[in-house]
């Protein structure tokens, strides 16, 4: 009935026969059905009249091999729940390792909470809620849910416990192999394996409301979790789980629509660093708010800091942005300079303003200096978690952000910020906290609906022009936009609605890097003539001339013509 025990017994008499001496410690089914380990020691003897004789001793060793087994199984439990957080994570493991350990068909776990449904894990893909089970096992589980805790039955094919459990009583079931019934001392390691198990999620849901508690702390005091437009954070910390550190990063607005902005790092890690982490964010957005430019903020929070238990050799990017006319001031106390990826494909580094980290020494003014953000460009403010490897320099790391970010640049915002968390990713993850502030100017979207009449071409193209001016493109591109756009319009006024009024839309945008105008009316497309003259029907090769790349998708609702061009090389 056991095939793997009947091998271990075959293969022992094999050796007796051909082996003078030996021992073995060999799986025995006991007369009431329950499995014994037994010990056997022979020694191959030859009496006077040359006869072989073998005289042995057997054992029964099924306790101690129990004890070891325990011991064992409890080691492994405590091993593998160590290194797991998260109370399902946690139980999760539980079960691998009580199917591992009894060859189980599969292994159950029923939370009751104190009101709804039970909630079912199962190591069988096929039990994805309660009423997945039987009906006899549904009301199995429910005789074994009302034993006293740690208490382990066995009946029908199976065993249970029961175990208190953050959100309710927990009953496991395990179902073993049909050849491998389960005897006294199975069901005494399982009420043992359960205890160790109650006792790993007791402390796993502890370290959850504690992680969700430094979370809830640590976002209230990181930063906004509102940006304005154009704008994208992430945030990481070095030590898991409470998941908090001594980085940060601000958008302030400030009077006139301009913004301040800051990336800081305090040294250490931890809720120590947090602590001071806040308190300086708080100082220096109060200190923004006075609008007296980022040097005299820095400047201001230098005798703060110098105060401020904890707060010594913190580096901090200050910076007033202009988002109209992308005019950025800034200051640097001791931190890694802000990178300007340019759309073209070049980069500029922001180092002009830099002094010592805080409270180092307190200088009578720091400097400060000016850049531009143009038009489809990214500014990325980073601390130094990001850059910085063991046996690498620092300008090594930088170059491999500033690169990664050239790759990604044509990117959504949001994307390319976790794009460049995850690949910049150390393999072992990230050995400081790390705080990424990226932001790309762009000018709001151009949306005009205009009649479908000649007389409206002009006026078109005057919120156009005007559109273009405020997104400071060369003036030789902008003339390419205009007249490619201006005969996509003529072409909707004149093949799409040919002597009925209707609606054209004209949308005009940045994408990363691209300017993406799109022509739309909801009329029916009228083909010129074969014998069309010399002079018409030339729109479409005028705009293929102008841009770099256009798309004419023709539907039952109308016509979209899409006109792109890159910004830079």
């Amino acid at each position: 009935a056991d095939p793997d025990a009947y091998r271990q017994v075959a293969a022992a008499f094999t050796r007796s026969r051909d082996e003078a001496a030996g021992s073995f410690v060999l799986p025995l089914r006991h007369r009431d059905g329950h499995r014994v380990w037994a010990a056997i020691a022979y020694n191959e003897l030859h009496d006077d009249e040359g006869s072989r004789r073998l005289v042995g001793t057997i054992r029964d060793v099924t306790a101690e091999r129990y004890a070891v087994q325990r011991e064992s199984a409890l080691a492994a439990m405590n091993q593998r729940l160590a290194g797991v957080s998260g109370v399902p994570a946690s139980l999760r493991t539980g079960l691998d390792l009580l199917r591992e350990l009894w060859l189980a068909e599969r292994v159950l776990a029923v939370t009751w909470p104190h009101d709804g449904e039970p909630e079912l894990m199962s190591t069988d893909p096929a039990d994805r809620q309660w009423t997945d089970l039987a009906a006899p096992l549904r009301a199995r589980l429910g005789e074994v849910r009302s034993l006293p805790a740690l208490h382990a039955t066995s009946a029908d094919g199976g065993a249970g416990a029961t175990l208190d459990h953050p959100g309710g009583r927990l009953t496991l079931w395990v179902e073993p192999d049909p050849s491998r019934p389960l005897g006294v001392e199975d069901r005494t390691l399982l009420a043992l394996l359960a205890g160790t198990l109650a006792h790993a999620l007791r402390r796993a849901h502890r370290d959850d409301r504690q992680r969700e508690v430094a979370i809830a702390l640590q976002r209230s005091i990181l930063g906004p979790a509102l940006l304005p437009d154009g704008f994208a954070v992430r945030y990481e910390p070095a030590n898991p789980p409470l998941e908090v550190g001594g980085d940060w990063y601000d958008v302030v607005p400030l009077s006139g629509d301009r913004i301040g902005i800051v990336v800081g790092d305090c040294v250490g890690r931890g809720l120590a660093a947090a602590a001071v982490m806040g308190q300086l964010r708080s100082a220096c957005r109060a200190l923004l708010l006075e609008a007296n430019g980022p040097a005299h903020t820095l400047t201001t929070l230098d005798r703060f800091a110098d105060r401020l238990p904890g707060a010594l050799c913190t580096t901090v990017f200050c910076g007033i942005l202009d988002p109209a006319t992308g005019a950025l001031t800034y200051s640097s106390a001791g931190h890694p300079p802000g990178t300007l990826v340019h759309s073209d494909g070049s980069s500029e580094f922001l180092d002009a303003g830099g002094s010592v980290p805080l409270a180092v020494r307190v200088p009578r003014a720091r400097p400060e200096a000016t850049a531009v953000v143009p038009i489809g460009s990214l500014l990325m403010l980073y601390t130094d978690g990001l850059v910085e490897r063991r046996r690498e320099s620092l300008d090594d790391g930088i170059d491999r952000a500033t690169s990664a970010a050239h790759d990604a640049r044509d990117a959504d915002l949001a994307d390319l910020a976790a794009k460049l968390m995850s690949g910049l990713r150390p393999v072992d993850g990230y050995e400081d906290d790390v705080a990424l502030l990226l932001y790309r100017r762009s000018v709001p979207p151009l949306e005009l609906d205009f009649p479908a009449h000649p007389d409206s071409l002009a006026s078109t193209r005057h919120w156009l022009r005007a559109w273009l001016g405020t997104a400071s493109l060369g003036e030789e591109l902008a003339q390419d936009v205009l007249v490619a756009t201006g005969e996509a319009c003529a072409n909707a006024v004149e093949h799409a609605y040919p002597g009925d009024s209707g609606t054209a839309h004209l949308s005009a945008r940045f994408a990363g890097s691209h300017l993406v105008v799109t022509v739309t009316d909801r009329g029916h497309w009228k083909r010129p003539p074969p014998d069309n003259h010399v002079l018409r029907g030339r729109g479409m090769a005028m705009m293929e001339a102008l841009a770099d790349a256009v798309a004419v998708r023709h539907d039952t609702t109308g016509t979209t013509v899409t006109l792109e061009w890159r910004i830079g090389s």
